[in-house]
């Protein structure tokens, strides 16, 4: 029974060299992955770094009441997963939209206000998704904008879903030459709810 025992509690010796190449070949895994993630952020930064500097932020005369919400990011135009991460443009954040002739204000928390000029506004449509943020039917308002050769997509998602219908009237209202499908611009209170 002794013997037994004692066979049981022998153990081989420690492989210690074969512990610590794994160990290294582990980190050096984590340190590459690392790497090639923080160069893919680099270049992505670095691709939308024309756009910048982007416009000062100006008080907007509200056409509407402003409305608390969602600052879901900005995008390629047209390309709804296409982030732009210059100039701090792919951060989410909780915001408020004012919009009015001068243009889209959007006061983003813990970042810059963003500013899209009336001048630059290309068009504006209420849409299901923007930057990886998809939400139920028509939920965020997506406003296309040119900077510096750039057509962009920014999108907001208001807490009350009216308000994104009511934004996207004062646009087509305030803003000449925006472009706003016709259909959206006359939604009715129950289906924009």
């Amino acid at each position: 029974m002794n013997a037994v025992l004692a066979a049981a509690y022998e153990r081989p010796p420690d492989n210690w060299t074969g512990r610590i190449l794994f160990t290294v070949g582990v980190l050096a895994l984590f340190a590459l992955i690392f790497w090639a993630a923080r160069r893919a952020w680099v270049r992505r930064v670095a691709a939308h770094a024309d756009l910048l500097p982007l416009p000062t932020p100006q008080d907007v005369t509200d056409a509407v009441d402003a409305s608390d919400g969602l600052y879901v990011g900005t995008t390629e135009a047209g390309s709804w997963q296409a982030r732009v991460y210059a100039g701090g443009l792919a951060n989410r954040a909780g915001a408020t939209l004012h919009t009015g002739p001068e243009g889209v204000l959007i006061e983003r928390d813990g970042s810059a206000p963003l500013f899209i000029p009336a001048a630059a506004v290309r068009a504006a449509r209420l849409d299901a998704g923007l930057a990886n943020k998809v939400v139920g039917g028509a939920g965020l308002l997506v406003v296309t904008w040119e900077q510096n050769g750039f057509q962009l997509d920014t999108g907001f998602r208001a807490d009350h879903r009216i308000d994104n219908a009511a934004h996207l009237r004062a646009i087509a209202r305030e803003i000449p030459g925006a472009a706003v499908p016709a259909d959206t611009t006359t939604t009715s209170t129950e289906s924009a709810q």
